[in-house]
């Protein structure tokens, strides 16, 4: 009877202690690189960079003709959906929802001419040679 109390005793720990894991993994959501690459062609224009409502990047830009590149920056993002917005010359504006489920990056282009940004998601880092 003392050996059927101890084997009780023993699975429901175990199971208390499976459970405890499973919610405490839940709370602490994984978090992943996000970079993000104000790339073609921007000529001085004030960019604005907000992630899920925080500001990532507000400065003026200015895209390299040879490399398509103006500048990058990288933060610490949680698994999940969020949201990008992208505001140029605080006229033209672009939100966008994306699913982070590991390592991303995400190029910004402007078509000053059509008023039109676009984004480019990729789970690979972006080259400029």
């Amino acid at each position: 009877m003392n050996t059927n109390i101890m084997k009780k005793t023993i699975l429901f720990t175990s199971l208390v202690l499976l459970l405890f894991a499973a919610c405490r993994k839940a709370n602490n959501p994984t978090v992943y690189d996000l970079g993000v690459d104000v790339q073609g062609t921007f000529d001085r224009d004030n960019v604005q960079v907000v992630i899920d409502n925080q500001p990532l990047l507000n400065t003026q830009v200015t895209t390299n003709e040879l490399l398509g590149f103006a500048t990058s920056i990288s933060t610490a993002n949680t698994e999940g959906k969020h949201t990008i917005k992208v505001v140029v010359n605080d006229s033209v504006v672009k939100t966008e929802s994306f699913t982070q489920s590991g390592e991303l990056y995400v190029g910004i282009n402007y078509n000053k001419t059509a008023g039109d940004i676009s984004f480019k998601f990729s789970p690979h880092r972006f080259i400029y040679d």
